[in-house]
């Protein structure tokens, strides 16, 4: 039988392997067993000499604007990739170099970051494009050429996939799962 152990009981085991030359104790008595959770924990922290960085204890710096907007662009694109099942490494490699450009990019302007999901999703669409080919292909047009969706606006907030030859918005970009069907599964 396996005791929890609380909150407090850590803090005391945490501030004993402090004082005692940053050498975690042995687990209590009153356990049968310790917890791999804890044991990998103090031997990472205490043992090691490696000092915990949360954002609760206040460790970590803030994640800054620019970086929140880069993340929450790799974020939707990845989320289409994903539905359209193309997310393999060779093409996540295409967002991140795209983010990485991008990044550069409203460095030089700031107040581009509104535009910033759009243009990683044309970024990697054009990369695609020229490797693998048309993507997304249009989910709306049952007949004729397969042909891909476009991101409009070009240069703007707000961008959504459309189909020109339907003229309809299709999805915005991060949710093109919705409109092929729901998310992919593997």
């Amino acid at each position: 039988m396996e005791r929890v152990i609380d909150g407090a009981s850590v803090r005391t085991l945490a501030a004993r392997a402090a004082g005692a030359g940053g050498v975690p104790p042995g687990p209590p008595r009153s356990l049968a067993k310790i917890s791999f959770t804890l044991w990998v924990t103090s031997e990472r922290y205490f043992r090691l000499g490696v000092g915990v960085k949360s954002a609760h204890n206040g460790g970590m710096d803030p994640i800054s604007p620019l970086e929140q907007t880069l993340h929450a662009a790799r974020a939707l694109v990845l989320a289409d990739l994903v539905a359209g099942r193309v997310a393999d490494a060779d093409v996540v490699s295409l967002v991140e170099q795209s983010i990485t450009q991008r990044r550069w990019w409203v460095e030089q302007w700031p107040e581009g970051a509104q535009f910033v999901a759009g243009l990683v999703a044309q970024d990697v669409q054009d990369a695609l494009l020229e490797r693998y080919g048309r993507w997304p292909l249009c989910p709306v047009c049952g007949t004729g050429e397969p042909h891909a969706l476009d991101v409009e606006p070009e240069l703007g907030p707000d961008p959504h996939w459309v189909c020109t030859e339907a003229g309809v918005k299709v999805a915005a970009v991060g949710s093109l799962g919705e409109a092929l069907g729901g998310p992919a599964s593997s």
